[in-house]
C-alpha cells in the first residue's frame, strides 16, 4: 500500500529504524525493503537484523559494519546508529543518477540506505534526508 507524507512525517520502520520524511510517498516493497520518493528523488532501504554473534552476544554496530562493509566512504553518525555513506553518479540512460549510499549500523541491526537524485545540487537534500534516520537501541519508538 502506497502511504504519503504531506509534510515532515516519522515513519517508523522496523528493527527500531524509523525516518523523518518530506512530503513524499512511501511503501513497504513485495521483497521486504522499504522506498519513499519525491518528483526528483527516492530512498530504498534494506534492513538486517541479527540476535547476536554465534556465542550470542550482541555484534555492535562497529563489529556489524566490519563484516559487511563495502562501502569505503566516509564515516558519520546519526540518533543512535554509526556508519558509511559514498556519492556514486551512475548514467541511467540519457541522464546521470547520483546515489548517496548509506551503511548504517546499530547493536544487532543494519541498514543499507540508498538516496538517488537527478541533480548534483540535490547533495545536501539526500545527506540531511540520511541524517534524519534515527535508530531506537530497544527496538522500538518510546
Amino acid at each position: 500500500m502506497i502511504n504519503a507524507a504531506r509534510g515532515p512525517t516519522l515513519v517508523e520502520l522496523w528493527g527500531g529504524w524509523s525516518i523523518v520524511l518530506p512530503a513524499s510517498h512511501y511503501q513497504r516493497n513485495e521483497d521486504g525493503s522499504w522506498s519513499a520518493w519525491g518528483a526528483d528523488w527516492a530512498v530504498d532501504i534494506h534492513i538486517i537484523e541479527t540476535s547476536g554473534n554465534s556465542q550470542g552476544e550482541p555484534v555492535s554496530a562497529e563489529d556489524f559494519l566490519a563484516q559487511t562493509e563495502t562501502i569505503r566512504g566516509a564515516r558519520i553518525s546519526g540518533n543512535g546508529w554509526t556508519g558509511t555513506t559514498e556519492t556514486l553518479i551512475e548514467n541511467d540512460g540519457s541522464r546521470d543518477v547520483y546515489r548517496l549510499a548509506g551503511r548504517l549500523g546499530a547493536k544487532n541491526t543494519l541498514m543499507s540506505c540508498w538516496v538517488s537524485y537527478v541533480r548534483n545540487e540535490q547533495e545536501n537534500f539526500a545527506q540531511q534526508l540520511l541524517n534524519a534516520v534515527i535508530h531506537r537501541g530497544n527496538g522500538r519508538l518510546d
